[in-house]
């Protein structure tokens, strides 16, 4: 089996993710089944599609007779799992970040979907392996892991089972180029996989600032806009979900290390139901859209090389454990982030020693093993040029 002769593909979720997913498919040509769990769902994300498809038809970035071709031939929006599976070369869970739920729709879609279908995920978090323990195929289960928007955000990342094999692993390559996506492969099937494993032990002293009262979310936002990124993580947090965050700071808890706790402040958001932008309240206000972050309110209590310092020990873990090759590290990040510039671009600017220094009194100051320097901080071997 080769990309070729994947022809139709079935998107399971129509919402922020799923929907988008269905939209760059079916532009690149392929047929394209959307399922969700009710009527309402589906028609919802098949609304979005069409709406964005007409935008981009009015900017020349879709023909008309291509427009034509997904609403008369492509698209076929269902409710019906079986429906929609059994015609599938390709199917893409994006369910709730929940590893249970997971695992009952892998084990639903295995039964009815073609014997030689692959089987992707696009969790962001969760090991592809525990997923594909409850199907037949494990060989053929692999992560597709998409960034929001999906439109917009040029990374995939391809993520490795323990079982999953090399054919499959390029045919999610292949198909990410096919999408007009950077695809990078992730080798190990580790928690958080590239991209969301860099920023956790970020989320994590953020976290901690917030919870000490040091600083309020729109101060530490402002002063990350006014560094040039294009969204503050807190405000980011709200476009993701609260209860999102909530759940793969839990995960991280139970399968990386107890200093992943989520945070109270966090704890706190989710019981008021502040869950970010789809309630309306999480740590902004969102009923009249999009928040004004006031950039005059950046604080100054905040070293934002401090951010910096964890992620790229976080990089050095993964290029340690093998996840990735170091050149892959910043292709993902700034692809998947919308950062400029990645971790491994900072670090060969700093010296070892002060970023050990700094990391040792980070861990020593938050009491979190998390972020003790690795063996490729302290020799300095990140260093691109040794």
């Amino acid at each position: 089996m080769n990309i070729d002769d994947i022809k139709t593909v079935t998107i399971l979720g129509a919402g922020d993710m799923g929907h988008g997913i269905a939209e760059v498919a079916l532009i690149a040509g392929y047929r394209v089944y959307l399922r969700d769990i009710k009527q309402e769902f589906v028609d919802k994300g098949a609304n979005r599609i069409d709406q964005s498809l007409k935008k981009l038809v009015e900017k020349g970035k879709v023909s008309p007779d291509h427009y034509n071709r997904i609403r008369n031939e492509l698209f076929h929006p269902c409710v019906d799992l079986k429906e929609a599976v059994h015609e599938a070369d390709l199917v893409i869970e994006v369910a709730p970040e929940i590893l249970d739920l997971k695992k009952e729709i892998f084990h639903e879609i295995d039964q009815l979907a073609p014997s030689n279908a692959l089987l992707a995920s696009n969790t962001s978090t969760m090991s592809i392996s525990d997923i594909s323990s409850v199907t037949k195929r494990p060989e053929k289960v692999l992560g597709l892991h998409f960034f929001n928007p999906v439109v917009i955000m040029k990374l995939v990342e391809v993520i490795r089972g323990k079982q999953t094999s090399e054919e499959t692993i390029k045919i999610g390559y292949d198909f990410g180029k096919n999408l007009g996506k950077i695809p990078v492969r992730v080798e190990k099937d580790v928690p958080g996989f590239i991209v969301n494993r860099i920023n956790a032990p970020a989320h994590v002293i953020r976290g901690c600032i917030l919870d000490s009262g040091l600083v309020e979310p729109e101060e530490f936002d402002a002063l990350v806009r006014k560094s040039g990124a294009p969204m503050g993580p807190f405000e980011l947090w709200d476009y993701v979900g609260i209860d999102v965050g909530l759940n793969v700071l839990s995960y991280y808890e139970k399968t990386l290390h107890p200093d992943y706790k989520p945070y109270r402040f966090l704890k706190e958001m989710v019981d008021q139901g502040r869950f970010g932008k789809k309630a309306g309240k999480g740590f902004y206000d969102w009923s009249k859209g999009r928040p004004e972050i006031d950039l005059d309110k950046a604080t100054d209590k905040v070293d934002l090389m401090d951010i910096s310092a964890v992620q790229i020990n976080e990089a050095t873990k993964l290029i340690e454990m093998g996840v990735c090759a170091i050149e892959d590290i910043d292709l993902a990040v700034v692809n998947g982030s919308g950062m400029k510039v990645g971790p491994i671009a900072i670090a060969q600017d700093l010296d070892p020693a002060e970023l050990v220094q700094r990391l040792e009194k980070l861990s020593k100051d938050f009491k979190k093993e998390i972020f003790l320097p690795t063996n490729m901080i302290r020799e300095g071997t990140y260093k691109l040029n040794k």
